[in-house]
């Protein structure tokens, strides 16, 4: 490795020379470089070294007449303890040997005690440096003169440290935050330029353009913040799942506190899951994955929750016009034990219930409840400066439900007026998330994570519909269910090895088990004699167990050239069968003049669980299914290039980026519906076929300032080729969308003002319409004899029809201000401000009037208004 750094030069003119060699130098206030050119020119003895490692400036005066090779290197090199050694024809120089000790352990809020995550540690002397990991831990391996450090974080004020010891040191450093300070000066540093990160594809998310985001009735919301980079889309206007350079919304892999979440909404997709006021920090990957990352295609979020205050007590209450929620945090045992809990629930079913009340009087019995909650609760606890536990829950869930009950009894004379009829719809969803984590440091160059985590998500969906005409002996009696569960259970260790400031190295090995209820599904017509379906007791229940293991290596290759090397392996045992891979991670770095850096990164993926879609409805049904023996893991390659460069006065960053991605073995169910689907099989009702995406992405952002924000532009394709569909051709994929825009703006106004704006444009989504109709024959169904099939549609191909394009500006104006005890802040934001009719979805509607059907465009998110009133203290 050495040698690879080393500016190398060959003898042109002597072969052969040794130690005892008689050599003649004269000079005379030269640098130490000139005795060195001398004795190649005329004695052709070669020298080879790095100016990065050995300075040869030092201004000699050299008489040496007839005099040993060996006595006059060592004269000339002694004062600078150079050492030098033969490498077969070349004399290589060597830095002095220099003892060297591990500063090492924790970066911190001042006022809080929160760990802090990617904080830049850098050593000013040897120019380099190294970050805090996702526990805030750091090791930095340094020459022992070498006594000051350069500790910074965005938003916090740098801290200029002196470490002084004679060997191995243990530190936590506290920064102080912005906000508490009336006066700071901020300096750039090594590694906070985006320059100056191996990474590429990857934005990390700062919560406080979280929280100045625009906000959907009252609620800040990250997975929203996520959507307005470039890169990622949303399935339908304001709502839908996640999409990253053209993949599906399963390839995501979501992880709250080092566990997997498989939903991540509330409401289809207008709300993520998690409250944002306990979100510490948010990082997207969308591609160049590194190796300690493994299970999907297309995207990395890794969300870290806030650990609790470890200094004092503090909370925030926040009321909308949707939901309300607090959170409180704070010591148990201070500097010791902390704790946090978060708790929010949306109303609107409160307000509808009041209003169906005046129904009642009037013989009709309604019931409407339409709304989500959530729950966090986290513990920590420190045992000695090298040892911690975390443990953290989390509980979600989603309910709808519609009951109607109705009856005419208003003539009891009449028997053919006696009626009744009910109708019921419920529907939920939900996730349940607990971690158990471990930090342990073994020494100075070397911290380990060992988590144990469970997570659930669970769907039901219920129908019933009952109607009686007594004196007619009519009766309908109909009962339909659906559900689906998916659970893991899983443990993994991580280490984090320093052994030098050029090496980061990270290993580890996670072992997770899967169980899966892929859909069970019940109806019944008590009317009819044809037997109820239930797959309930249908060998539909799968058992799946995932192992990997995992290398990577963050290395400095040389100056100017940077390299993350990984590779990650996995299996995954199921149904009798063994599906193995060996997944290799690559990045590089060049760095080029002007502070200009280049990058490219291929990954391999693989993913062996799958989201089967049901295309027939916008409601959450889409299920959870293992690989199988029939089907396949899916796996993809990706290539990304681009160029980075963070202006001088660290205001502006700069990106740039293209990448090519194919995906295989990836799954479409043939028919347009999973719910009630009379097969023993899911993976009976599916094709496996391939697809591609490929784009570009521009990104700049101004990050310091009053005013701050971002413009985003990406260039994109994405298709996919099943053989049962469309032919077996190229189609492009449902959330193909060519060009997207995205412009955010968030501007302060003295101490007490912010406003902000964002604006988003997305060419229009491919859809399938029909292209032809007509009359259906009697075909009688196996539910209701006799029923007519209707008229019957014909299509061509797969997406044969583009959406009209997609835009939305949003808008938000925020005052707050510090009392003695408390902090208010009043929110006023307006969701599509200039009331844009964007398409949530798009039916055939039949005209009666001229028989004729129409594509009907459906919105549900016109302009909306929203206030928030939040107190922290």
């Amino acid at each position: 490795m050495l040698t690879g750094i080393f500016i190398l030069c060959f003898p042109l003119r002597v072969l052969g020379w040794d130690w005892q060699t008689r050599v003649t130098v004269v000079v005379k206030d030269q640098p130490m470089q000139a005795v060195c050119e001398l004795l190649e020119k005329e004695y052709g003895i070669h020298f080879s070294y790095s100016r990065e490692l050995v300075n040869l400036s030092r201004r000699v005066t050299v008489t040496a007449y007839h005099q040993r090779l060996r006595k006059v290197l060592e004269e000339l090199f002694a004062p600078d303890d150079i050492r030098y050694t033969r490498v077969g024809e070349q004399i290589v120089l060597l830095p002095a040997k220099r003892n060297t000790h591990t500063i090492s352990g924790y970066v911190q809020d001042a006022v809080s005690g929160e760990r802090l995550i990617g904080a830049t540690i850098y050593s000013p002397v040897l120019k380099q440096g190294t970050t805090s990991n996702q526990y805030g831990y750091f090791s930095l391996t340094t020459v022992k003169d070498t006594s000051s450090l350069i500790i910074s974080y965005i938003g916090y004020s740098p801290l200029f440290q002196t470490v002084s010891c004679s060997g191995d040191k243990m530190i936590t450093t506290s920064l102080q935050p912005l906000g508490s300070l009336k006066e700071v000066v901020i300096s750039a540093t090594e590694k906070s330029k985006l320059q100056d990160q191996t990474q590429m594809s990857k934005v990390n998310l700062a919560m406080s353009e979280v929280q100045s985001m625009p906000k959907l009735l009252g609620e800040s919301d990250v997975m929203r913040t996520l959507q307005s980079l470039p890169g990622v889309s949303s399935g339908m206007d304001g709502a839908g799942g996640m999409h990253v350079r053209g993949g599906s919304p399963d390839q995501n892999l979501i992880l709250m506190d080092g566990t997997p979440v498989f939903n991540f909404s509330h409401f289809f997709g207008v709300y993520s899951l998690l409250n944002a006021d306990v979100v510490k920090t948010t990082d997207l990957y969308k591609g160049a994955f590194p190796a300690r990352f493994g299970g999907r295609l297309s995207s990395i979020v890794d969300i870290a929750t806030k650990d609790g205050d470890m200094k004092a007590y503090h909370g925030d209450v926040s009321i909308g016009l949707i939901a309300a929620k607090f959170n409180l945090e704070g010591p148990i045992v201070k500097d010791k034990t902390s704790f946090l809990v978060s708790a929010r629930r949306s109303y609107p079913d409160l307000i509808f219930n009041a209003m169906l009340q005046s129904e009642k009087s009037l013989g009709n019995n309604g019931a409407f409840k339409a709304f989500f909650y959530d729950f966090n609760a986290k513990i920590n606890h420190i045992f000695s400066p090298k040892d911690r536990l975390f443990l953290s829950f989390y509980k979600g869930e989603d309910n709808i439900l519609l009951k109607q009950t109705s009856g005419d009894t208003t003539n009891v004379n009449d028997p053919t007026k006696l009626q009744a009829e009910s109708s019921k719809f419920q529907l939920g969803w939900g996730n349940t998330v607990a971690a158990l984590r471990w930090n342990h440091i073994y020494g100075p160059q070397l911290f380990s994570n060992v988590t144990l985590n469970y997570s659930q998500y669970a769907f039901s969906t219920e129908y019933a519909y009952k109607y009686t005409i007594p004196a007619y002996g009519e009766r309908s009696d109909i009962y339909g269910k659906y559900y689906s569960r998916m659970e893991n259970g899983g443990a993994k260790i991580d280490f984090d090895y320093r052994p030098a400031p050029h090496h980061g190295i990270r290993f580890g090995a996670t072992a997770t088990m899967h169980y899966f209820k892929p859909g069970m599904s019940f109806f019944e017509d008590k009317n009819s004699v044809v037997k109820p379906l239930d797959t309930a007791d249908l060998a539909m229940r799968v058992t799946g167990m995932e192992m990997s293991l995992y290398v990577e290596d963050d290395w400095e290759v040389r100056p100017g050239l940077y390299a993350n090397l990984g590779v990650h392996a996995s299996g995954f045992l199921v149904e009798g069968r063994f599906y193995h891979s060996l997944q290799p991670r690559m990045g590089i770095r060049y760095m080029l003049p002007r502070n200009w850096a280049v990058k490219a990164a291929y990954t391999h993926m693989n993913q062996y669980i799958h989201l089967l879609s049901n295309n027939g409805t916008t409601l959450p049904t889409d299920i959870w299914v293992p690989s199988t023996q029939r089907v396949a893991p899916m796996f993809s390659t990706q290539l990304a290039i681009g160029v980075a460069k963070t202006s001088a006065n660290m205001k502006f960053e700069f990106s740039l980026e293209g990448y090519f991605k194919s995906m295989h073995n990836m799954i479409e169910n043939k028919s347009t519906d999973v719910v009630y689907q009379d097969v023993v099989r899911w993976d009976e009702n599916v094709t496996i076929g391939k697809g591609w995406s490929y784009g570009g992405e521009v990104m700049i952002q101004k990050k310091k300032g009053n005013t701050t924000g971002w413009i985003g532009y990406t260039l994109a394709w994405s298709t996919r080729r099943f053989p049962d569909i469309n032919n077996g051709e190229i189609f492009p994929y449902k959330y193909d969308h060519r060009h997207d825009i995205e412009v955010v703006l968030i501007q302060k106004l003295g101490k007490h003002w912010e406003l902000s704006a964002s604006w988003h444009y997305t060419t229009g989504s491919p859809i399938t319409l029909p292209v032809a109709s007509y009359h259906g024959i009697d075909n009688a169904s196996p539910w209701d004899p006799g029923t007519n099939t209707g008229s019957i549609d014909r299509f061509d191909k797969r997406y044969n029809y583009r959406t009209a394009d997609v835009h939305r500006l949003d808008a938000g104006i925020t005052y707050s201000k510090q009392k003695k005890r408390y902090r208010k802040s009043w929110n006023l934001s307006v969701f599509n401000v200039y009331n844009q009719q964007n398409p949530f979805f798009y039916y055939m509607k039949k005209d009666v009037a001229d028989q004729q059907r129409y594509l009907t465009k459906v919105t549900i998110l016109p302009i909306l208004p929203s206030i928030t009133y939040s107190i922290k203290f």
